[in-house]
């Protein structure tokens, strides 16, 4: 066990060290093209970006669920997207609004080619089956309706589909014997299934507080603005030309 231990310790400090020097062995994704790109990393160098990125780095490492906290604005999601990018995880997102329903996390029923009728999986079940980072921002706009459905992925990972098919945990789904799980219509939740959501604190901000069961399913992590200080040390660095007179 302590062998173990001090070999789980070390790969946490390597991964935590790559994702500050921005170095390191990344993961080999089936789909590159789920992988974010593109987001410029000079936000999160520094002390505090630093610190961000190790405590999701951490959390991922201990299989846990994480909440992004802050002002409104977007430094929320290009923290997730930028350690998705880090580390080369593919990544599903799902945008929350007052709006949203069940169908919009579950299964949508779509006409295909010859008018037949299908259950296509929508962008929570993609994840959840083939083991992405869901990035679900705006948390604090879900209805009560939806909070159920999240809440029971989250602590159990398990949901009902239209289909009558069965989201189970990894660990259950392999435990039943293979003549059962095609009767019951069981698909497996891949174990590297991962949510980072995002919001803001209500109050001061809009929205609804967060459901205290769905709450507690959540490692919370508040993310300031970025001070002023460090965005003027970027441009400095970026060398930008004077402006036109």
């Amino acid at each position: 066990p302590m062998a173990a231990a001090g070999t789980s310790s070390r790969r946490l400090q390597q991964l935590s060290s790559s994702l500050c020097t921005g170095e390191g062995d990344k993961n080999v994704p089936a789909h590159p093209e789920l992988v974010p790109f593109g987001f410029e990393r000079e936000l999160f160098r520094s002390q505090e970006g630093a610190g961000h990125l190790r405590w999701l780095a951490q959390k991922m490492h201990l299989k846990q669920d994480v909440i992004l906290l802050g002002h409104p604005g977007p430094l929320r999601r290009w923290l997730a997207l930028h350690f998705c990018a880090s580390q080369g995880l593919e990544v599903e997102y799902v945008a929350l609004t007052r709006d949203t329903t069940e169908s919009d996390l579950k299964q949508r029923r779509e006409i295909i080619s010859g008018g037949t009728a299908v259950y296509v999986d929508q962008t929570v079940v993609e994840a959840a089956v083939k083991g992405r980072i869901l990035i679900l921002e705006g948390v604090e706009k879900a209805e009560c309706n939806v909070l159920p459905v999240l809440n029971n992925l989250l602590e159990n990972r398990e949901m009902q589909l239209e289909d009558g098919s069965f989201l189970m945990a990894a660990h259950r789904y392999d435990k039943i014997p293979a003549d059962q799980l095609a009767a019951h219509r069981l698909v497996r939740v891949h174990p590297d299934f991962r949510v980072i959501a995002l919001g803001v604190p209500v109050p001061p901000f809009a929205g609804n507080p967060l459901d205290p069961p769905l709450r507690s399913r959540f490692q919370a992590r508040k993310i300031d603005p970025v001070g002023a200080e460090h965005l003027l040390s970027i441009l400095r660095r970026l060398d930008l030309p004077p402006p036109p007179a």
